[in-house]
């Protein structure tokens, strides 16, 4: 039953992290599914901001997956945000004990009143990028086995991949489209020099400037005025003191 399930979410990452906006929904459904999985109440997700580095609240399983969240970010303080920073897995089968009140003082405590006595945080790691963390909690005190926090990193893993891949995708992708586009626009200048070169009595190569003068007095932009051209929405001459004008 457990490979089942472990096969329907590797199923569901390959199909839907394809792109950077798809994420959300599906650590969402992630966390939904590691709560059924796992001997857990519950599951949270955040991933860190590209621009400021900043955790940002993703996903959750419930309310209380959520609230603990944003104690993350109020306090600025928990086993997620040290999971997310330091790559390393934080493990806290007891928030009352006295190491984890040492170590998390103001989470722990508002955890706890909130009905909450562990918290289990894995990072979301690639070889060479932080992404975020997953943390899981219960609402009694309690270690993971060593089979589930294997399981639970191999998954976080897994997600950080997918993650790292679709925001490379995304940029790849905008880069082809990027340059796709200067290939279009270079098409186009260079068909609208032929075709002006005609009108001016001028080497192609002198055409562009021609234009760029026409264009300093009548406004507007390039790719523009070299639509209209080769659309023959636009011809230019040259009156005898040299001025540019329509045709």
């Amino acid at each position: 039953m457990i490979h089942d399930r472990l096969s329907d979410v590797l199923g569901e990452l390959s199909r839907t992290l394809v792109v950077a906006y798809q994420i959300p929904n599906a650590l969402e459904r992630l966390c939904i599914q590691l709560t059924g999985m796992l001997p857990v109440s519950g599951c949270w997700a955040v991933v860190m901001d590209e621009l400021d580095g900043e955790l940002r609240f993703v996903a959750a399983s419930d309310a209380v997956g959520r609230k603990l969240a944003a104690l993350h970010g109020e306090l600025d303080e928990g086993p997620c945000l040290e999971a997310a920073r330091n790559g390393e897995r934080v493990l806290v089968p007891d928030l009352g004990a006295p190491d984890a009140v040492e170590r998390f003082p103001r989470f722990a405590a508002q955890a706890m009143a909130g009905g909450v006595s562990a918290v289990h945080s894995f990072p979301l790691r690639s070889i060479d990028q932080q992404v975020g963390s997953v943390g899981l909690f219960n609402v009694a005190p309690g270690e993971l086995d060593e089979h589930d926090v294997e399981l639970a990193q191999l998954l976080a893993d897994l997600t950080a991949a997918s993650i790292v891949g679709a925001h490379r995708y995304q940029q790849v992708s905008g880069l082809a489209a990027g340059a796709q586009q200067r290939l279009a626009d270079a098409a186009v200048l260079e068909q609208a020099k032929g075709r002006l070169s005609v009108q001016l009595g001028v080497e192609p190569d002198h055409a562009l400037a021609y234009l760029q003068r026409y264009l300093l007095a009548s406004g507007g932009s390039v790719r523009e005025a070299a639509e209209q051209v080769c659309a023959g929405k636009l011809s230019l001459r040259r009156t005898a003191d040299g001025t540019i004008t329509r045709g």
